[in-house]
């Protein structure tokens, strides 16, 4: 397999509006010629609302935070971040960060998986 290169300008913005959240899937068997791994930056605007519960998923996952500030919540512990940290989050874990900071939440976020379409979420506070 060839190496690949990729920027976010290769990527279609995807989004939520609750949380609100935006990402940029940069690596992703199903959508680059990748497998073993999916990655990608996902950005929290300033001034959106923290959520009331997080999401699972079926497979761990690891943020790194690039720039701003706020905090995460896994499995109900509270944890300060910005810029340099780096979070794991095991699988099945309920998480989510937060930008409380003056700038966006940007964050590298990193799955053991193929392939994005392979990580199956939950969102346990709607019902789903």
């Amino acid at each position: 397999m060839p190496p690949l290169i990729r920027r976010i300008a290769d990527c279609p913005t995807e989004s939520w509006s609750a949380p609100a959240v935006e990402w940029w899937t940069l690596v992703s068997g199903d959508r680059t010629a990748s497998n073993q791994l999916t990655a990608g930056i996902a950005e929290i605007p300033v001034g959106a609302d923290a959520p009331e519960r997080g999401h699972t998923h079926d497979a761990a996952e690891i943020y790194y935070f690039i720039s701003g500030a706020g905090y995460m919540s896994v499995d109900g512990e509270i944890a300060r971040v910005a810029a340099g940290d780096t979070v794991f989050i095991p699988e099945g874990a309920e998480h989510f960060a937060a930008n409380d900071g003056a700038e966006p939440l940007r964050l590298f976020y990193v799955f053991a998986r193929d392939a994005f379409s392979d990580v199956h979420y939950e969102f346990p506070g709607s019902g789903s």
